[in-house]
């Protein structure tokens, strides 16, 4: 009977459910996509993030693992970004300036995630991070422009971080009460015109008074008549703070100060003194406001509302003078709901939608969204709130994602649409998704957003701009076993990105009953599948500017070692890191890579066939050891295979690329060379094929031979 080839010429992805597509592997391990032939390379690696010559792991030494980490891009491109990271409970800025990076702590004593727990989430709010946990009070960083300071191992970046929002309102102004004086005769002398104790004398106009203002008149009465009763004045005041992006505290409580003219007296308008609270970290003015006379004196006593009276624009100054006529105030001033102390003092994720700060209400308020003001990121109002339904569960993550904000919960999603003018509202979009891995959502290019699922990788997709119907799927159907691996009790301690240097969405997470990411997976969205990785110690993970991953190491190194630690790149280079070995760094080996072909029945599962030959068609430039087993009939165990070389067939040997002088060797150009792998094997019904290497190899196709007995074969070429 007649040999029969049976080729594919072009490769899918893994294809774990049976019967798999016949272009399909059972198993892609440590390969990617080779972005102009399509085919799967071998070259993928990690490499330290700073290639520093000296051979330690500065300035990462001695770090623990890295719990989480963010790439902060403070102009486009590149030109100006930094680092935040989480070790060992202290939030760290890694900087660098002229090839020299350091490492300065922002905070200590933060919260450091159990295993059951995910790390710190980023946020960037205008020229800052806010930094959430669920567990710690959230944070702003403004990493940019650094103080001016002596850097020390020890040192402490003092400005860098301030609190979110405000813990409480204001302090009451401490008013000092008016002596008043009976008449022009008895005015004290300019000398004497200073605060005296809880009290003053400070009386206006004169021309030698210790105040000159320009427009101001003093407040109350300067004339009682004769036989009247003596006139009161009654004035109320309270302040609040300023942060530097325009927030506004709450109002502090109500301040009064009150004094009575004798009758019969010509005396002068007075001057109000008082002490003014001091706002707190990152507070950059202060607002005094205060009402119209409010005495039964008064024309305007039924006016009891505050309107500004001055902005004091520092927080430094604490005596302060009100000598201004009612005439002379501003605007009116906010109700007490228009701003209140930070309602989720123990948010876990935030996001900014419609330019306002969303935030979900911490373990103590999980249904609850509460969102800021409008370009106001610390002022949230009193009614600023959503209420979600209760069976979605507790709030993982928040998602801004074009026209809508994604609300990603332990038993569904939800997404809010809507505006702070004419309100936000929330819809369910699926309850039957539970999300408990806050780090692996992304944006992906022609797939929506992207995340780990108890049950597998999801994208959420459509109706962002009112055409197609919302919905949710399931993208990790073809290698759900692979995904059953996952720890279920630390699922949020997964990590996800999308590369855009890769065009692929990577998946990092604890299996196994392992309680740090030990699994990898990656969607190729040029080939819309997916392969797997292997030995990558990710614990963190995020995107620099120009689209490659980087990850913060799961374990560290011990106190006063100097094994691998901190941050990692990963690359196309063929290492895994490296170690220290004596006094020097020695990269690590290069990862072996795995490519197991979809079972096949060749035709007809019914038939028993005997395959002869497998060809591996692989561009190289040098040579490439592999390794191969022949599977059949979905017997565990495979048969191996003689080993190759990657050579040319029918030609004299070529020199061997880095044994051979680089430049002069025929090795110099890629070819595609045929890779033909001699199978012995009792007949089967079903075939597989497995190759595996540490070498370069480029896999574009393949092909198998196989036959009926006496069917003539051709011999390979032998490494």
């Amino acid at each position: 009977m007649q040999g029969i080839t049976q080729q594919f010429r072009e490769l899918g992805a893994v294809v774990e459910f049976l019967p798999q597509p016949a272009d399909s592997f059972t198993r892609l391990e440590n390969v990617t996509v080779d972005p102009q032939t399509f085919g799967w390379s071998t070259r993928v690696g990690y490499e330290k993030y700073r290639a520093n010559p000296v051979h330690k792991f500065a300035p990462w030494a001695n770090l623990g693992p890295i719990d989480s980490l963010h790439v902060y891009e403070q102009l486009p491109g590149g030109s100006r970004y930094s680092i935040l990271f989480e070790s060992g409970g202290t939030l760290y800025l890694f900087w660098e300036v002229g090839g020299n990076g350091n490492i300065y702590p922002l905070q200590t004593g933060r919260t450091v995630p159990a295993s059951g727990e995910s790390g710190s989430q980023y946020t960037p709010i205008a020229d800052a991070v806010l930094v959430t946990n669920g567990r710690d009070t959230p944070i702003l960083v403004r990493p940019w422009p650094l103080p001016d300071i002596t850097y020390t191992a020890a040192a402490a970046l003092i400005g860098v971080v301030r609190p979110l929002g405000w813990a409480s309102k204001a302090p009451a102004p401490d008013l000092l009460g008016v002596q008043t004086i009976t008449s022009a005769a008895g005015a004290p002398a300019a000398s004497s015109d200073t605060v005296t104790g809880d009290s003053v004398t400070l009386w206006w106009p004169d021309q030698t008074g210790a105040i000159n203002l320009p427009k101001a008149y003093g407040l109350g009465f300067a004339l009682n008549a004769v036989a009247t009763p003596g006139k009161a004045a009654d004035f109320r005041y309270r302040v609040s703070f300023l942060m530097e992006n325009g927030s506004e505290s709450p109002l502090s409580d109500e301040a009064a100060v009150a004094w009575e003219l004798a009758a019969n007296v010509e005396g002068f308008r007075y001057c109000v003194a008082m002490r003014l609270p001091l706002g707190p970290e990152g507070c950059v003015a202060r607002r005094v406001y205060r009402t119209q006379n409010v005495s039964a004196d008064s024309p305007t006593f039924a006016d009891t509302d505050l309107y500004l009276l001055d902005t004091i624009r520092n927080n430094t100054d604490d005596l302060w003078y009100d000598p201004y006529r009612s005439t002379a105030v501003g605007s009116l001033a906010p109700s007490s709901t228009e701003s209140v102390p930070l309602p989720a003092p123990r948010a876990g994720t935030a996001a900014v939608y419609q330019d306002c700060l969303f935030l979900d209400g911490g373990p103590e308020d999980p249904y609850t969204l509460y969102f800021s003001h409008p370009g106001l990121p610390d002022q949230f109002g009193g009614a600023d709130y959503i209420r979600l339904s209760a069976p979605g569960g507790a709030v993982v993550r928040l998602f801004a994602h074009y026209r809508v904000l994604v609300v990603l919960r332990e038993n569904g999603v939800d997404v809010v649409s809507g505006d702070y003018t004419n309100g936000f509202q929330a819809t369910t979009v699926t309850s039957q998704v539970a999300c408990r891995s806050p780090d692996t959502v992304d944006q992906v290019p022609g797939l929506g957003v992207v995340f780990l699922a108890q049950d597998g990788v999801y994208a959420l997709q459509g109706g962002f701009d009112g055409g197609s119907e919302m919905q949710v799927l399931r993208l990790s159907e073809p290698i759900k076993r692979t995904l059953q691996r996952l720890t279920p009790d630390c699922a949020a301690r997964a990590v996800g990105r999308y590369s855009p240097m890769d065009r692929a969405y990577h998946v990092y997470f604890p299996a196994d009953g392992n309680d740090r990411p030990n699994l990898g997976a990656v969607f190729h969205t040029e080939k819309e599948g997916w392969s797997t990785r292997t030995g990558f110690p990710v614990g963190s993970l995020d995107r620099l500017h120009n689209g490659a991953l980087v990850f913060g190491h799961n374990t560290g190194s011990a106190p006063g070692a100097e094994n691998p630690a901190g941050l990692f790149i990963i690359s196309s280079r063929r290492t895994m890191g490296g170690s220290i070995v004596g006094d020097s760094y020695v990269e690590g080996g290069p990862p072996t890579s795995v490519m197991k072909t979809a079972w096949l029945d060749l035709g007809d599962a019914q038939l028993q066939k005997r395959v002869q030959y497998a060809t591996l068609w692989a561009m190289t430039t040098g040579s490439v050891n592999v390794t191969a087993e022949a599977y059949k009939d979905f017997q565990r165990e495979g048969i191996l295979c003689r080993p190759y070389l990657a050579q040319p067939p029918d030609a004299t040997d070529l020199p061997v690329y880095d044994s051979a002088t680089i430049g002069s060797a025929v090795w110099e150009d890629t070819q595609l060379v045929p890779l033909r792998i001699g199978v012995a094997q009792q007949s089967c019904a079903w075939f597989a094929l497995e190759v595996s290497t540490t070498d370069d190899l480029l896999l574009v196709g393949w092909e198998v031979e196989y036959r009926m007995p006496g069917t003539a074969t051709i011999a390979g070429k032998r490494g």
